[in-house]
């Protein structure tokens, strides 16, 4: 992501986890709820440099999201208990503008900010349940594909990206924040956005 007088092709790995934020809106009511997915990402970017100092880097990278919950109801005799394992991945296509500043020979530091376009290519939710009935017990397992037919989710997104990154030599240590600015969801009366900071290592060659 680095700014220079010339072409770099660099290899990235990192952690991004992600919060979908909803706001639903009923009448005049508007309620907010959240949920955090873990996430990693790997891919390359290439960085152009274009002026003395500037350059701007794009590249393709994979996501992986997850999240793991468990939940109970309790009654005098039947008790439900719920392990839901919700699995995302997405492609990311970032277009960085970066500057640069030159610490010594073989060190600088850069900041960048632009657009991240992300497809998600899949997402499931899978719950499994085990009920409980005087002692009793069953299990049944059911998957909710997050972008099927009757999904109200929107694969597209695109987030605003900025951050700074340190290198030396051909070693990358980079982080930042990105927030969504498209609609997550297609259905009038809910807004999910998305947002999350990330941190990764980097090799350039």
């Amino acid at each position: 992501l680095a700014g220079t007088a010339k072409a770099q092709l660099g290899v990235n790995i990192g952690y991004a986890p992600v919060t979908y934020t909803s706001k639903v809106t009923v009448g005049n009511t508007t309620n907010t709820s959240s949920s955090d997915l873990n996430g990693f990402f790997a891919g390359f970017t290439y960085n152009y440099g274009f002026a003395k100092n500037f350059g701007v880097a794009f590249g393709l990278q994979g996501r992986f999201n997850f999240k793991t919950q468990t939940g109970s109801n309790d009654l005098i005799v039947v008790s439900a208990n719920d392990k839901i394992k919700t699995t995302q991945i997405l492609l990311d296509v970032p277009l960085l503008f970066n500057y640069s500043f030159p610490l010594g020979s073989s060190a600088k530091i850069s900041a960048f900010v632009g657009p991240t376009f992300s497809l998600a290519v899949y997402g499931n939710t899978h719950v499994t349940t085990t009920t409980t009935v005087l002692g009793s017990s069953s299990t049944s397992e059911k998957d909710y594909d997050m972008y099927g037919d009757d999904s109200e989710n929107n694969r597209f997104d695109i987030a605003a990206a900025f951050g700074l990154q340190f290198q030396y030599d051909v070693f990358r240590l980079f982080g930042g924040y990105r927030f969504g600015l498209m609609d997550l969801n297609s259905n009038d009366n809910i807004k999910t956005k998305s947002a999350g900071f990330f941190v990764g290592l980097g090799y350039t060659f």
